[in-house]
């Protein structure tokens, strides 16, 4: 038998954080904090006397996830050891992320008096995984989403517009004369103008569309609910208020203009890509035809300004 000795130095002298919660109540006011080691309040900032004697749910925060917390309370209630991965929130409101063990502790005759949750940081392994999702996800740049990520969600939205018949459109857009800009000022220049109309373009768009960057100066806008003709709406007032845009940069203020391509879903379709081809065609027409326009291509082939 370990004894409480033995344990208290462990515990003083581990990385790992440990606290200890009384065994009931579970529900609140519990599960009460009775011990935290040095571990716990480096990580969290909290001094021993700050926690204990209160609930650990203080170290709850708004992205806790509640399916986890009531996956720990079901193991609790049923006396069994669990490991989580859990958020949690530092004194001062910064989150941590703990790979958490909780075990039962039993007295001599066997009965569940404490339970020992013993953690790791998992902080920076979870910002390092998040950095690598968005470099895979999204454009360094302008940080909207990448081509790829793009038509991965576009192609879940095409098949729920299949199956269920609802509208469906994108708009391909690019900004005029862009080599001209990067040629006449730099690429520093020329990359201000792609955030700056990727900021405004965001700003114009409802929730439930999906923006991205195609490559260059090109984007791609998706339309989930929207017919060709609501597409073709939005396209001209992304047009007119993109236009009015000042862009502060090391050459002055400037200025440009967008052209774009609207197509919709139709029947015949198979996939996205049907439906991105067709507005990029009406996109490269409304180049052809003197740029700073918006093109609608029908499903048929028949374009309209």
């Amino acid at each position: 038998m370990v004894s409480l000795e033995i344990f208290q130095q462990l515990a003083q002298s581990t990385n790992d954080v440990i606290v200890v919660t009384a065994a009931t109540p579970l529900g609140p006011p519990g599960p009460i904090i009775v011990y935290v080691n040095p571990a716990f309040t480096a990580l969290t900032g909290y001094n021993a006397d700050e926690v204990i004697g209160r609930s650990s749910r203080l170290l709850y925060g708004p992205n806790t996830d509640l399916q986890t917390v009531a996956a720990v309370r079901a193991a609790m209630e049923a006396q069994r050891p669990i490991r989580v991965e859990q958020l949690n929130y530092s004194h001062e409101g910064e989150e941590i992320w703990i790979d958490t063990n909780v075990v039962p502790l039993r007295d001599a005759h066997g009965r569940v008096t404490h339970f020992a949750t013993i953690g790791r940081d998992l902080t920076a392994t979870r910002k390092l995984q998040e950095e690598l999702r968005l470099m895979a996800n999204t454009d360094p740049l302008t940080g909207l989403l990448n081509r790829r990520r793009f038509l991965e969600q576009a192609d879940t939205e095409f098949l729920r517009s299949h199956r269920y018949q609802h509208e469906l459109a994108a708009v391909m857009l690019d900004i005029d004369h862009f080599k001209t800009i990067n040629d006449t000022h730099g690429h520093f220049v020329g990359d201000q103008m792609l955030i700056a109309m990727s900021r405004a373009t965001e700003g114009l768009l409802r929730g439930t569309d999906i923006l991205g960057r195609w490559g260059g100066e090109e984007f791609v806008i998706l339309m989930p609910e929207t017919p060709l003709g609501g597409a073709a709406i939005l396209a001209e007032r992304l047009r007119e208020q993109l236009a009015q845009l000042a862009v502060d940069t090391p050459a002055g203020t400037l200025h440009f203009t967008i052209s774009a391509g609207v197509a919709a879903r139709s029947e015949p379709d198979a996939g996205i890509t049907d439906i991105l081809q067709r507005a990029d065609s009406a996109l490269y027409t409304a180049k052809h035809h003197g740029r700073n326009r918006i093109q609608v291509l029908a499903a048929e082939g028949s374009c309209a300004a």
